[in-house]
């Protein structure tokens, strides 16, 4: 690769990106994830975060052109649909996650496509072309910078804008150059500090709502000529180099197709950070064999990646939401619920006495091998649990790919069943299996506008 060509060779593979070429494992792929955005959104509408999103947009003048995904389906203009979608689908915690680029890449991208894709009037399969693209943009940006950029930077907010904008460049049908400008104009906005973390706050879904807005306001001032920098990914002062202290500008181009990221996509059966996810598959699983009883508990370790720790590693987590980032709680609750749905992250059981004292039990830490496999292996997410109990005895259990990765993947029965857990009780059982019927059909529907 010579100097200065990788936005330029990235925009070129994403604008040749061709639905009728797409193979039926990759349109398969993008119809799953759409599905899972959809659950996650219907149930995310009723959530706070959602509400006040809400009352904000309920201040401006609007026009009915793309769907909100909360009960009544609503109409709104598409940039208004395409940033409450971002919230509803994100604020739970289960929407999808692309390992290796540690990015919810749905959360910046599908609502972007649908809300274009309903005012534009476009077919299935455009739609899905267009989440293809998003994804791959997002993907492979996200690995170029990561894992180093973790630390400071949410990635999904700090990708999405190239996502989103890619997504939108697709359905506007610009030219390469243009999407190269809606590139240099995405990546210019890029956004989304991870220091919400320290009290919980909200700030996550503005991350995904603002990438959203940022990728559709480049793509169609791009289809106005206006003009972006080409070197936004690669250049001395351009995105990869100010967000990472160690990055890999070969993620940007290498191997395209093979496979689309959308490929790789992991699901969440769980309603927390992706981070904790292996370490509750590993609990499940000893769960399964062992009647475990807090009383009788000793210790319980969690050795895993450095990037997990840095994460999840929070003992005394003040509210659900932070709750939702804290290793500590989600392995509490796992034994004393046997749950980690929504439901479970309340004030009502972080405040529980027999959670905070066996939350004093569990303790996380860096294991030197497993970061080591981890930065060979980015899409690898190891946590191992040691438990001892006070009889001596000791439990161990490792997870490398939990339950919805990628190399440990949903079927369409657990796609369809987690869609229906999400959405029978606010939508009814009939609405959810009209979706689910054109959801599979995605791919055949003249106008995505069908489908909503």
């Amino acid at each position: 690769m010579s100097v200065h060509q990788e936005t330029r060779v990235l925009a070129s593979f994403l604008h040749n990106i061709s639905g009728p070429k797409l193979s039926k494992k990759v349109i398969e792929a993008a119809k799953m994830c759409v599905e899972d955005f959809l659950g996650a959104s219907i149930a995310g509408s009723q959530k706070r975060e959602s509400q006040i999103w809400k009352s904000y947009y309920s201040q401006f003048p609007d026009r009915p052109e793309a769907t909100a995904l909360e009960p009544g389906f609503c109409r709104h203009q598409a940039e208004t649909s395409a940033a409450l979608n971002a919230v509803f689908g994100h604020v739970m915690d289960v929407d999808d996650v692309h390992n290796a680029s540690i990015t919810h890449l749905g959360a910046v991208t599908i609502p972007t496509a649908l809300a274009l894709g309903q005012s534009l009037k476009k077919s299935g399969l455009e739609v899905i072309t267009a989440i293809v693209a998003g994804y791959e943009a997002g993907a492979r940006i996200g690995e170029a910078i990561n894992p180093s950029s973790y630390r400071y930077w949410h990635t999904t907010g700090a990708v999405g804008a190239y996502a989103s904008g890619t997504a939108a460049a697709k359905l506007l049908s610009l030219t390469e150059i243009q999407l190269i400008n809606c590139l240099g104009s995405a990546g210019t906005q890029a956004a989304g500090l991870w220091e919400f973390l320290h009290n919980g706050s909200m700030s996550k879904v503005l991350h995904t709502a603002n990438a959203n807005l940022c990728g559709i306001r480049s793509a169609r001032l791009a289809a106005l000529s206006f003009t972006g920098a080409d070197t936004i990914l690669e250049g001395d002062r351009g995105f990869v180099k100010a967000l990472a202290p160690e990055y890999n500008l070969s993620c940007l181009t290498r191997n395209f197709g093979y496979p689309y990221r959308i490929e790789e996509n992991s699901f969440k059966p769980y309603a927390c950070c992706r981070h904790t996810h292996s370490a509750g598959y590993c609990m499940e699983q000893i769960l399964k064999d062992h009647a475990l009883t807090p009383e009788e508990i000793l210790s319980i370790q969690d050795d895993t990646y450095d990037t997990a720790v840095k994460t999840v590693n929070n003992p005394y987590p003040e509210n659900p939401y932070a709750a939702k980032f804290s290793i500590q709680f989600c392995l509490a609750a796992a034994i004393l619920f046997n749950d980690l749905s929504d439901k479970v992250f309340c004030q009502e059981n972080i405040e529980d006495p027999r959670v905070r004292e066996l939350m004093e039990k569990i303790h996380i830490r860096t294991d030197p091998e497993l970061d080591a496999v981890f930065k060979v292996h980015p899409d690898q997410w190891t946590h191992r649990l040691t438990i001892t109990m006070k009889n001596g005895e000791i439990l161990t259990r490792q997870v490398d790919y939990p339950l919805g990765d990628a190399k440990n993947p949903f079927d369409w029965e657990t796609a369809d069943r987690k869609f229906r857990l999400l959405t029978e009780e606010l939508i009814g059982e009939e609405q959810t299996e009209r979706l689910l019927t054109q959801l599979h059909r995605l791919e055949e529907l003249e106008d995505i506008n069908e489908l909503l």
